[in-house]
């Protein structure tokens, strides 16, 4: 992505200064670190792990940013509603026509205008690398109890073929696979979903505890649900007699919105002899991309949100 970006903020062909508390405020949650008060953010670091140094001066500098900084980036501008300048090409995002007169005279005819509601990071990255129209992939089957394998990272896009059936279906499985003899090979979802693969090559994808859920649930999660890589054996959770539904990786902040998983786990804390003051930190230290972390379910009968907790 080139060296640099600048978010500016042009105003009659010139740079004017950006509102520093809107900077802060979009920039703060991503500060790998303790920020003081009034003082400005110098480092960013976002959900996928790439990071960018952050430098102020009349406009916001990322220097090296990595992917997930994109996001960032395109929110700022988003909430700013300052320009976008790419210093590789160079060209400009902007979020209106109307901004594009602002610029100076040499940047408008690199202008680029991108609508605040699809303004991301991807939409930053197209503009520097249009990519090919991408190829139409078939729906994936229905998962009754992993529903959106492809937002947990279960199941993403591959040209692959499928160890199973042979074909390239336009998704493949990337998650674990439990047997004494796995496939050579990754699984398509259809192999998945039909039972075709567990019957074919004896493996199961997820682990459920002995009587803990009737025996056609038990089945389904285990032969016919795409699993999730964790580091500790635990069963499948069970609530109202059916197996969970599992929405994905949680950490303290996904966790929030949802008290009655964060209460299940006071539970198990507990459970496991620790005292109230650890069990919450335990919580607040809670991370969707490291360790520890937890697992977010929500009862197919009644909603009520669960939660498991795993670190090594």
């Amino acid at each position: 992505m080139g060296t640099g970006i600048y978010v500016h903020a042009f105003r009659d062909g010139d740079t004017v200064p950006m509102d520093a508390a809107a900077v802060r405020e979009v920039l703060l949650p991503y500060a790998p670190y303790d920020v003081p008060e009034g003082e400005p953010v110098e480092w960013v670091r976002a959900a996928d792990g790439s990071d960018a140094d952050v430098y102020l001066h009349r406009g916001v500098s990322f220097d090296r940013p990595g992917p997930g900084v994109l996001d960032i980036i395109a929110e700022l501008a988003r909430r700013t509603g300052a320009a976008i300048v790419l210093l590789a090409d160079p060209t400009v995002i902007v979020t209106s026509e109307e901004d594009v007169r602002h610029l100076p005279e040499e940047l408008r005819v690199r202008a680029v205008v991108v609508p605040p509601a699809a303004l991301t990071g991807q939409a930053i990255e197209q503009v520097v690398r249009p990519r090919p129209e991408p190829r139409r992939r078939p729906m994936l089957p229905p998962f009754p109890y992993h529903p959106d394998p492809v937002a947990t990272g279960a199941v993403t896009t591959a040209d692959e073929s499928c160890a199973c059936c042979g074909h390239d279906q336009g998704w493949i499985y990337t998650g674990p696979v439990y047997g004494e003899e796995e496939p050579d090979g990754r699984l398509c979802p259809y192999c998945i979903a039909s039972g075709t693969a567990a019957k074919r090559h004896g493996v199961f994808f997820n682990e459920v505890e002995a009587g803990e859920l009737p025996d056609e649930a038990a089945r389904q999660i285990c032969e016919r649900t795409p699993g999730f890589v964790t580091w500790q054996d635990w069963g499948w959770p069970e609530h109202c007699g059916d197996g969970a539904v599992f929405l994905g990786a949680a950490g303290a902040r996904e966790l929030r919105p949802h008290p009655d998983a964060l209460d299940d786990l006071r539970g198990r804390c507990t459970e496991w002899g620790w005292e109230a003051e650890p069990v919450e930190r335990f919580l607040a230290a809670l991370d969707k991309n490291g360790q520890p972390t937890a697992y977010l379910f929500r009862c197919r009968v009644c909603g009520t949100h669960l939660a498991r907790a795993d670190f090594t």
